[in-house]
């Protein structure tokens, strides 16, 4: 996913920015928990949406990436997460404002869903605050590779802490978000329609849409099991799917020696390229590249 190029993009328009991404981690959220732990993040503690889902967050400097999941007792909740697939299934674009965004896009004939409020409790220093959202989804299935929605922050000062922004892996930002296609380039054009970039064609034949401070980066099926070899996600019968986050780090070195370091139990697939990790995450279907900050993407 690592561009060491001049970026194809730089003259294109720059695409909405991205809230977080989403690792739906199903009904094991104590192993995810322990998983994402032991690769050295430092994870919030568990929150329970007013919807039924619950979630652990991996807050970053602007942005931060969600394991969401369903509590184990059997509950039948949020139905779309059921349906959904184990592994990156989450794209979300930031919004100032969710009811203008959702009358921005159905005036543009988007086929979205009307707003959703919900929150969760947050305890801080002995004290309960609600933490609250407002969403404005796709349709499930209007984009293959996942879900695709935009989120409004109604008491951020509840979700980026200090105490939750250090990892001992240097975990520091999205730096992109590949996404692998049977049909790159007419999904590229179809998520720069969404979030207002250009889908611009790159020299490896990739499609970049240039964001704030991030990527998306549409691939084959093909280029991307030349780039990452053994380490693939399972496409699981999709003809699109969100393959890799890329993340950055100022502490390659540190993340390094965790793994070095790391149970042969854990079944931890990895491959150092000097300027950046690749790995698997074993049992969640997902793929991270965390990319030295002085590296571009």
């Amino acid at each position: 996913m690592a561009n060491n190029s001049s970026k194809t993009s730089t003259h294109s328009a720059v695409a909405l920015p991205i809230d977080h991404l989403v690792i739906n981690i199903g009904r094991k959220m104590e192993q995810a928990h322990r998983v994402f732990k032991h690769l050295g993040f430092t994870l919030t503690p568990l929150g329970r949406h007013t919807m039924g889902s619950i979630n652990h967050l991996i807050m970053l400097d602007k942005d931060y990436i969600e394991l969401i999941g369903l509590p184990d007792d059997g509950t039948e909740t949020r139905g779309e997460l059921l349906l959904s697939q184990i592994g990156t299934d989450g794209l979300v674009f930031q919004s100032s404002d969710a009811d203008q965004t959702y009358q921005d896009l159905i005036g543009r004939k988007q086929d979205v869903k009307p707003v959703q409020a919900f929150s969760r409790p947050v305890e801080l220093d002995g004290k309960v605050s609600d933490a609250k959202f407002k969403t404005v989804r796709y349709t499930p299935g209007f984009f293959p590779a996942g879900r695709v929605y935009f989120c409004q922050h109604l008491t951020p000062e509840l979700v980026w802490r200090s105490e939750w922004q250090s990892h001992p892996n240097g975990a520091q930002s999205i730096a992109a978000l590949l996404i692998v296609s049977k049909t790159p380039k007419r999904d590229a054009e179809q998520y720069a329609a969404v979030c207002g970039g250009k889908a611009v064609r790159g020299k490896h034949g990739e499609y970049r849409i240039q964001g704030h401070a991030y990527e998306l980066v549409i691939v084959s099926q093909q280029a991307y099991e030349e780039c990452f070899g053994p380490l693939v996600c399972d496409a699981c019968g999709r003809a699109s799917y969100f393959g890799a986050i890329a993340i950055r780090t100022n502490k390659l070195d540190a993340l390094r020696n965790i793994l070095e370091h790391a149970n042969p139990d854990s079944e931890i697939r990895w491959r150092d390229l000097g300027n950046r990790i690749a790995l698997h995450v074993p049992g969640f279907n997902s793929l991270l590249e965390f990319i030295d900050t002085d590296n571009s993407i």
